[in-house]
């Protein structure tokens, strides 16, 4: 353990950080494998690096399965950092949807825990240990809990030595690795006007109504009013179910 703090202390401000905070986060937490993503309260997630999984399923995540995912829905809705485990937000809706059922099924994994970080601006740093046969148990919960403010503190150490120009990067550094704007395609929602489908496709980017007002140079009333009639078009009442008709289309496209 001290090892590992050493390892720690000595790569803030380097390219080592991460990797090293992830060696000091897991020293005594066994886990299988390691996933660290980037969420912001108004952008799509960053993948940054993971240990022992797939790249096919990082572009899955990229590419649909994060409008699922639990925890960025945490960070857009509450900006809750700390140690967040999967049991926490799994309600039923959670457990019977995507992420878990698909994505998480898909990668073979049973459990996860989150050490969410301040990453600057609205942005968080996720560091989640993922097991693929056993839960998490409450004491290595606990352990992880008492040892956030060494995590956070060496995490805000990194952030202020890089300076505030630093700008992390996701790790995929291929075109088809990082995040794109969801493309609509022809045959799904054909009620909706070319003006509905470009609200729709910022939606589906992750941009938020006063976002989507600046973008189409309306009124945050406006954008409101096309959300609504969207909605009424497409006989839902949630941007959950909006996402989910356009998951399960292009699923099967």
């Amino acid at each position: 353990m001290w090892g590992k703090l050493a390892g720690a202390i000595g790569a803030v401000g380097t390219e080592r950080h991460i990797d090293c905070l992830i060696d000091l986060i897991g020293a005594d937490t066994a886990h299988d494998l390691v996933t660290v993503a980037r969420y912001s309260a108004t952008r799509k997630p960053e993948f940054v690096k993971h240990r022992g999984f797939s790249d096919e399923m990082v572009q899955h995540y990229l590419d649909s399965y994060y409008v699922f995912d639990p925890f960025y829905a945490s960070w857009r809705g509450e900006r809750r950092l700390g140690i967040m485990p999967l049991k926490r937000l799994a309600g039923d809706e959670v457990k019977r949807g995507q992420y878990i059922a698909g994505f998480l099924a898909q990668s073979q994994i049973c459990d996860e825990v989150g050490i969410m970080l301040a990453d600057g601006g609205d942005w968080c740093l996720g560091i989640f240990l993922d097991r693929t046969s056993r839960p998490f148990r409450d004491r290595e919960i606990a352990l992880l809990e008492e040892r956030l403010p060494v995590f956070s503190a060496l995490h805000a150490l990194d952030i202020k030595a890089r300076g505030p120009d630093f700008l992390r990067t996701s790790a995929p550094s291929g075109p088809a690795a990082s995040p794109r704007t969801p493309c609509i395609p022809g045959g799904l929602w054909p009620a909706l006007t070319q003006r509905e489908r470009e609200l729709v496709q910022l939606v589906l980017a992750g941009h938020p109504t006063a976002a989507i007002a600046r973008r189409l140079g309306i009124t945050v009333g406006t954008a409101k009013n096309h959300r609504r009639r969207i909605y009424e078009k497409l006989d839902i009442t949630t941007e959950r179910e909006l996402f989910l008709q356009f998951f399960e289309f292009t699923s099967h496209d």
